[in-house]
């Protein structure tokens, strides 16, 4: 559970930086306030310790160059490069004690995963731990634990341990792999018989609580994922997502990559909901989403900004004549496809502008500021072509 805490303040901290650091005291105190075993947690953009919580007691690990720390930077490079969660551990902590770390690479250009930032790393405290794991109470035997997906390194009890085991289990982990082993102390077979199973019971426990850690780590990361980057009623990719997606195509380095941002409105939407009411008027805009998704390219993106606005991003197509071919053939085709709601029907109407992307130098704003704008003309014009009716 505690490293699913951490995860949420990793996400956090991925999808708003600005808010999660302006209140860092009060994010950092509510993890911690429902954890059970977490030490303390800390930011450390471009890898030095720059927030911690709580200070008090960790006041010499802030400022601190993980990166010239060779043991904890390099479970940094193995989180960074795998692009997920690594537990590493056990730690010897700057401010003294151990701890178990769970590291978090944390990436600026979220969901694309290329431009680093640094890392959320939650210190779990490993004799707490360990004394609830049951490790602490078996005085009959020798167990110790290590972890073995790259170089070996002792997790719990004695290297000797490890030479010629009485009993021995490898423990498979999503992202890892731990080896136990155990000697006995005794022969008495009832007592022999008792701590091997109190050994297997510890390997249950410890391969089920973390696979329950990382099952809650995925779940929360794609449940957050979704909430950020997709609108909650269309299903759709929201503001942030296309933002972020703008941004990545407009710095890509291949010669004469363009694109076309395209963006839509539905006219008289305040109209729907004034004579059907809310649940009606979301449902039409559920039918428009849909409508739009099936009357473009699968390499193209379609996105719900906010109530009844959208846009459009046309992969590789900047001619203007292609251009206005495109948004020609989606209007024509959307607008002569009804939405029926109990045996009436709305008939959609779309006002669609557009900005082509063929300039290197163009600000991304800029390009959304244009495609709004030409949208607005072509409002501008469908009222007074009604009007003028």
């Amino acid at each position: 559970m505690d490293t699913f805490l951490a995860d949420s303040l990793a996400t956090l901290v991925t999808m708003d930086p600005e808010t999660a650091f302006k209140k860092w005291h009060i994010v950092a105190n509510q993890l911690l306030s429902k954890s059970q075993y977490v030490r303390n947690v800390t930011a450390s953009p471009n890898n030095i310790i720059t927030y911690i919580y709580p200070l008090e007691g960790n006041e010499s690990a802030l400022g601190v160059d993980l990166s010239r720390i060779p043991e904890q930077y390099k479970a940094i490079q193995i989180a960074k490069q795998n692009q997920h969660v690594y537990i590493d551990g056990p730690v010897n902590l700057v401010q003294g004690g151990q701890g178990l770390i769970a590291r978090y690479p944390i990436y600026s250009d979220f969901p694309y995963n290329k431009a680093y930032w640094g890392t959320v790393s939650v210190v779990i405290d490993y004799d707490k731990l360990m004394t609830f794991s049951g490790l602490y109470d078996l005085d009959n035997a020798e167990v110790a634990i290590r972890n073995v997906t790259n170089t070996p390194k002792l997790l719990y009890g004695k290297i000797e341990t490890f030479d010629k085991p009485d009993i021995q289990h490898f423990i498979n982990l999503p992202y890892g792999r731990w080896q136990l082993v155990a000697k006995y102390k005794l022969s008495d077979s009832a007592h022999l018989t008792f701590i091997e199973r109190a050994i297997i019971s510890i390997e249950i426990f410890a391969v089920m609580l973390i696979y329950a850690l990382f099952f809650l780590i995925y779940r929360n990361y794609k449940t957050i994922q979704k909430a950020a980057m997709q609108d909650e009623l269309t299903h759709l990719p929201n503001r942030r997502y296309v933002n972020k997606l703008l941004k990545k195509m407009s710095v890509r380095r291949e010669s004469n990559h363009f694109f076309t941002l395209l963006s839509v409105d539905v006219n008289d939407f305040k109209l729907v909901n004034d004579n059907f009411g809310h649940d009606v008027g979301d449902r039409f805009l559920q039918f428009i989403s849909m409508q739009l998704k099936e009357n473009v390219r699968t390499t193209d993106t379609v996105a719900r900004i906010g109530g009844d606005e959208f846009l459009i991003i046309l992969d590789n197509i900047y001619l203007p004549e292609k251009v206005h071919k495109v948004t020609q053939s989606i209007k024509d085709k959307i607008e002569n496809e009804p939405f029926i709601h109990n045996n009436k029907q709305i008939n959609p109407s779309l006002s669609i502008g557009y900005a082509i992307y063929n300039d290197k130098n163009i600000d991304i704003d800029t390009l959304i500021t244009k495609a709004d704008h030409a949208m607005y003309l072509n409002k501008n014009a469908n009222a007074f072509t009604k009007t003028s009716l």
